[in-house]
């Protein structure tokens, strides 16, 4: 065993480190690529001032090892570990006190694995960094890894071909936070009791397919916002407990399709300025509201005669000739949401048993002009997202949000959930 006790930075020249239980005093730097072994209960602590380890070496590997205590300047990204250098390899550390967890700056083929980020709890929101950023990187594989109490889950800015598999993220702002980045892939992952679960603007051919976005709650409330997307696939995932669902604004070419979005107060948000989108095959009930906006050719809610399962429109139809699809057309949008979205001091009054009477009353007789969305081809049945068995309960607090509105939001969602199973259990 090699252990360091040193004040100044450790620049590293042998080709294997071995660090000894206990505390190893950095800053580490590795300039020639290095194996660096922890011992169990080994530590690197920084001095609190600038990154605890920087990686310029490519093919460096750091494993078993706790990182602690980096400055706090956030115009230097004081950070857990800087990677500066391609074919790195992050697995099994442990990373508290520092500003950013996990910086990747101009890298490629940098794997993260096994990594349990997390910030102070209570910290104020603008003294955080986030967890794991990536800046001009591609071919990074980030597996595994837990991360909470930071500012943003993982913050990607110009990063492309990435694949993001079994992370869970809570009690952050944006579980993702995206921004130019292109080609990813987004797999079972788990957001919850966030601000918002993922924000995502600017992408192209983006592939989110079986994560869990639940619980996020507080004044910007998002299970998933698309903004300016092309050709995003979105699909089998659960949108639970949220807000709003799902936020689609000018997302061209998009595919939703086999998700659940349940116990939301809105499931889905849609802007006219959309393009060529389909959502169809999606379980949608037991939301406040399913659906505000829409317009007219923005969005396809059906395709090969097969649209999605609508709660409340498996209450009011019928599929009298058995073929799985309920026989007459649903119109999910709703004028109370359009006039809730504007007027959010309404929104408590909304789902009152008053307001419902005036929902329906809408819908026979419509007096307002709602240019919303309709499914010709409403299923009689609901499917069953694999992501399911993933679910937690919601959590006492989180960002903002309020005690009782999360306890009425799980209860929702649970109601909704379980009429799901009894729907299916029916229609085998």
């Amino acid at each position: 065993m090699i252990s360091i006790l040193l004040v100044a930075a450790l620049v590293v020249q042998a080709d294997t480190l071995r660090l000894g239980p206990g505390v190893n005093q950095g800053p580490l730097v590795l300039e020639r690529p290095t194996v660096v072994l922890g011992a169990p209960g080994a530590m690197l602590r920084g001095g609190g001032t600038g990154t605890v380890l920087e990686i310029r070496a490519p093919g460096s590997v750091v494993r078993g090892l706790r990182i602690e205590r980096s400055g706090r300047d956030p115009d230097k990204y004081d950070a857990g570990v800087l990677v500066e250098a391609d074919s790195v390899v992050l697995e099994d550390l442990v990373i508290r006190d520092v500003l950013f967890g996990v910086y990747i700056n101009k890298a490629r083929g940098v794997v993260v694995r096994g990594v349990d980020i997390a910030g102070p709890a209570g910290l104020p929101e603008g003294k955080r960094g986030d967890g794991i950023t990536f800046y001009y990187s591609r071919d990074v594989l980030v597996q595994h890894n837990t991360i909470a109490d930071m500012r943003d889950g993982m913050y990607f800015s110009y990063s492309d071909s990435l694949r993001v598999l079994d992370n869970k993220v809570t009690r952050v702002r944006f579980g993702l936070h995206y921004m130019f980045s292109h080609e990813n892939r987004f797999e079972r992952n788990v957001f919850t009791d966030n601000a918002a679960g993922a924000v995502i603007m600017f992408s192209r051919g983006l592939r989110i397919t079986d994560n869990v976005f639940a619980w996020n709650a507080g004044a910007r409330s998002y299970g998933l916002v698309l903004q300016q997307a092309t050709d995003p696939l979105v699909s089998a995932n659960l949108f639970v407990g949220n807000g709003i669902g799902v936020f689609f604004d000018n997302v061209i070419g998009g595919t939703f399709t086999d998700n659940l979005v349940a116990g939301n107060w809105l499931a889905l948000q849609l802007f006219t300025n959309s393009e060529r989108t389909v959502l169809t095959g999606n379980a949608i009930l037991a939301n406040t509201f399913d659906v505000a906006g829409g317009g007219t050719g923005s969005y396809q809610l059906s395709v090969n005669g097969r649209g999605n399962f609508w709660g409340v429109a498996k209450r009011r139809g019928y599929d009298l000739d058995g073929d799985g699809v309920l026989d007459t057309p649903h119109a999910p949008s709703s004028p109370l949401a359009e006039l809730a979205l504007n007027r959010a001091g309404l929104r408590l009054f909304l789902d009152s048993p008053a307001a419902r009477v005036m929902d329906w009353a809408e819908r026979a007789i419509p007096v307002f002009d709602v240019a919303g969305v309709v499914d010709s081809f409403p299923l009689a049945a609901a499917p069953r997202p694999a992501m399911l068995d993933q679910l937690s309960a919601a959590p006492a607090r989180g960002q903002g949000g309020v005690p009782g509105q999360r306890v009425a939001a799980m209860a929702i969602a649970l109601a909704g959930i379980a009429a799901l199973l009894w729907s299916r259990k029916r229609t085998v």
